[in-house]
């Protein structure tokens, strides 16, 4: 199973719960249940000049990566001011807000893990006063901040657990097991021009949001041309592969849940094929 989408940034609304709790902030989601998703919620959140969303906890772990624009995370006792390029990890149970104090907007990746309960199923966000303590007391939660420098050249070690390098592509964990995380990763991938996955298949589901450049992408035996701004989600045993059929590098932020293993994180077609 998968599913393959368009970010639209007019069909971002304020999620119900945050109405009354935020000001300015939107939510384009392209990965939850509707679709077929049973471990994960990802969309793009839009807040606004001077926009904010309000102390709260989740009973899920959160990831982001910022895509543009100024935002001051506030996340515990700790204040931390994103740029482009910042990523991070809040734990479960954590609490935190956003402010963003510039006069320009914002917007981020934001992955969930578990995934989001919808409104009328229960709850598992909650808006909280300032000074209340996080309800995971020994949790902790990390940020970071990635430029090109930090991108492994080719023929270097993977920095993804199971995964051996291969031709032309580069990939950056942002978040994942060594980073504190129980339930996701999230990372960057890189395809140079002729670089290629094979078919293969997970045991975890994963999200692709296209940054920049244009890859072939191949799941359930259906073909397309993605470029930025579209979005894939496949399924536990979506047999899937990627392609870079252009002249310029491509990229996509991409997450995975439940964590993958450490070990058979890829289950290749063409390690079983001669046996059919």
């Amino acid at each position: 199973m998968h599913y393959v989408s368009k970010i639209d940034t007019n069909t971002a609304q304020t999620p119900k719960l945050y109405k009354g709790h935020s000001a300015g902030f939107r939510y384009a989601g392209y990965v939850n249940r509707g679709m077929g998703s049973v471990h994960m919620g990802t969309g793009i959140c839009y807040l606004d000049a001077n926009g904010k969303i309000e102390s709260h906890i989740h009973s899920f772990e959160e990831s982001f990566y910022i895509l543009e624009g100024d935002v001051t995370l506030q996340i515990g006792e700790q204040t931390h001011q994103l740029s482009a390029g910042h990523y991070g990890l809040i734990n479960t149970g954590v609490k935190h807000s956003f402010h963003n104090a510039s006069n320009k907007p914002a917007r981020w990746l934001e992955m969930h893990s578990p995934q989001p309960r919808t409104v009328d199923y229960g709850l598992d966000t909650f808006f909280v006063a300032s000074g209340e303590a996080n309800v995971s007391e020994n949790a902790t939660s990390f940020v970071g901040q990635f430029d090109e420098a930090q991108l492994p050249t080719p023929g270097s070690a993977s920095q993804m657990e199971g995964f051996n390098p291969t031709t032309g592509v580069a990939i950056k964990m942002f978040v994942d097991r060594s980073f504190g995380a129980i339930h996701q990763s999230l990372f960057l991938i890189q395809y140079m021009p002729a670089a290629k996955i094979d078919p293969h298949d997970h045991t975890f589901e994963e999200s692709y949001y296209i940054v920049s450049g244009r890859v072939k992408a191949i799941a359930d035996g259906k073909e397309y041309d993605l470029g930025a701004g579209d979005v894939i989600w496949t399924s536990v045993g979506c047999i899937h592969s990627f392609e870079n059929v252009g002249n310029e590098p491509v990229r996509w932020i991409e997450t995975q849940a439940p964590l993958p293993p450490a070990k058979e994180v890829f289950r290749f077609e063409r390690d079983w094929s001669q046996y059919q």
